[in-house]
């Protein structure tokens, strides 16, 4: 009998200020693709299966992350991990129903003990026309997330199924199927969002996207280069309105046998922060992005 689990981060949902400027970047410039509008949120789908990756919608407030989508198996699956939120007390927007909006499904959302907001969802109307386009994200790699506590954290999602795979002094990288990370958890003095990477085909599709990037006015604010954890290719920019995007490619696959090593285990020489050495590490600017994006009171309330 296998125990449920989440089995990947499926889509992240974000307001923004000016709507239709985030949409023209995310279809232009970063290669995603519309595929619903309704309600004033708009959809769009990478190369990959998942019906979404991103939607966005406006807010008079500000810029802000609304809540981050998990997949599980399917709906026992998820009734019993709604029982595990539960019991570890954490607040729910009510039990597992059928979800009405574009691309339907059947799930729950709840907020973590740090106000993140997290929905857990199955049976989504997902594209039987994936495929593998060159110059095109084909899913969301991962979400790398400040904390301030980084036990209580990770003590959640590890009852939703997620491990350990490698920690530094900075981050705890934290699994869900065989990609090295779909979640990292910093160790920070705020609760924000630090990024959200998005998985390109190869080293080769990171290049054409830094240059791709540069012709839409959106410079690399750190990289190319190659993690140490997770061994992923990069590039880190400031999408609109200061939104933290990364690029990356070829993660590291790893199954229960892979070692988990420790902060002492990760050491660069000075003057370097990933494998590469080519640029000397993130850009002021993007560092202050990093801790710009809040979760917002409300997002784990599902629409439909």
């Amino acid at each position: 009998m296998t125990t449920a689990s989440v089995t990947a981060v499926r889509s992240v949902d974000l307001a923004v200020q000016d709507l239709e400027a985030a949409k023209a970047f995310f279809t232009r410039a970063w290669h995603l693709q519309p595929v619903a509008d309704e309600g004033g949120i708009a959809f769009f789908r990478a190369s990959g299966p998942c019906f979404h990756v991103l939607s966005l919608r406006a807010s008079a407030s500000g810029p802000a992350l609304l809540r981050i989508n998990l997949q599980a198996a399917d709906r026992s699956d998820v009734t019993a991990l709604y029982d595990r939120v539960c019991a570890l007390g954490q607040p729910t927007d009510g039990t597992p129903r059928a979800l009405h909006g574009p691309g339907g499904g059947f799930g729950f959302g709840f907020r973590d003990p740090e106000g993140r907001n997290f929905a857990v969802v199955c049976d989504v109307a997902d594209h039987r026309d994936s495929a593998v386009a060159a110059d095109r994200p084909t899913k969301i790699s991962h979400v790398n997330l400040n904390c301030r506590d980084n036990d209580a954290s990770f003590a959640v999602l590890s009852a939703l199924g997620f491990k350990l795979s490698d920690q530094t002094r900075q981050f705890r990288f934290i699994r869900c199927n065989s990609d090295h990370h779909s979640l990292v958890l910093g160790f920070n003095d705020n609760t924000n969002l630090n990024h959200i990477a998005f998985e390109m085909p190869n080293l080769e599709a990171v290049m054409r996207g830094i240059g791709r990037m540069r012709d839409h006015g959106h410079g690399v604010e750190w990289g190319p280069g190659r993690h140490g954890p997770g061994n992923n290719v990069f590039a880190y920019f400031c999408g609109p309105e200061e939104m933290p995007l990364e690029y990356t490619g070829e993660m590291q696959q790893v199954d229960d046998s892979y070692q988990i090593r420790k902060p002492e285990d990760w050491r660069w020489p000075p003057g370097r922060l990933d494998h590469w050495g080519i640029t000397p590490g993130p850009s002021a600017r993007v560092k202050k992005a990093q801790a710009l994006y809040q979760f917002t009171d409300d997002g784990y309330r599902l629409e439909g």
